[in-house]
């Protein structure tokens, strides 16, 4: 009986595990070919299933900086998400040894690499380095070695070094919460010129040119109501000096 039940319970919760091995790399090769480096504080997360067997992690972040990221990318910065292998999903636990974690409200450092599926952790857990501030100076600590020599602790300007390195600007805070990508050709037609006035050619579409042509016809109306008037007016004169000389 006891058999039966824990081959039951292995049956309806299966774990599926995936290890890793990390070999120490210098900052400046975790950059190379990486499209991202992101500074934000974790909110949380949830799980996606991707295939029968294979589930992701999506990690939220609010952005305080970012490097590389395009700012049509981030709609919400409030509300960023990056992925990494790993999670649970109904009876399935599928665990990456290596995955980075987070702690609620935990300030981090990401070196990012855009795939299919959205923003991933680069190289896993060690694309991760925890933001560590003192009253004085800020660094970052590596979460898979924290004890290295030169990766365990990187200050805040090295690290900056490295990303100007790579992407030839450093981290840069998003301007505003929410982002509405704008085409560069919609902003030409609707700038506003110094005048304060838009041009006739600017400020009416394809739909208005046949309402021109309308009213171009249109407006020719009145002169021919003059010369009706006209005439019948000469027509009435006529009449009532016949009707005189009749008389």
């Amino acid at each position: 009986m006891l058999r039966n039940f824990i081959t039951l319970s292995i049956l309806l919760y299966s774990t599926a595990v995936v290890s890793a091995t990390f070999i120490p790399l210098s900052l400046e090769k975790q950059m190379e070919n990486a499209d991202g480096v992101l500074k934000g504080q974790f909110k949380g997360l949830e799980y996606r299933k991707i295939s029968d067997n294979k589930i992701i992690t999506e990690a939220t972040f609010s952005i305080i900086k970012s490097a590389g990221i395009k700012q049509s990318e981030i709609v919400n910065k409030n509300n960023f998400k990056v992925i990494y292998p790993g999670g649970k999903w109904q009876n399935l636990d599928y665990r990456v040894s290596g995955a980075p974690s987070f702690q609620p409200n935990e300030e981090a450092v990401l070196i990012l690499k855009k795939t299919s599926l959205g923003y991933t952790v680069k190289g896993l857990g060690m694309g991760k380095y925890q933001v560590v501030k003192n009253e004085d100076s800020e660094y970052y600590k590596s979460s898979v070695f924290p004890n290295h020599v030169k990766l365990g602790t990187i200050s805040k300007n090295n690290f900056e070094d490295a990303i100007l390195n790579e992407f030839g600007h450093g981290m840069k805070a998003v301007q505003s919460d929410k982002f509405v990508n704008i085409p560069l050709k919609s902003l030409e037609k609707t700038t506003i010129p110094s005048s304060g006035r838009f041009p006739a050619s600017e400020k009416r579409g394809p739909a208005s040119e046949s309402l021109d042509s309308n009213e171009e016809d249109s407006s020719g109306n009145p002169i021919w109501i003059v010369v009706i008037f006209a005439l019948l007016g000469a027509m009435s004169v006529y009449t009532i000096r016949r009707s005189k000389r009749m008389k």
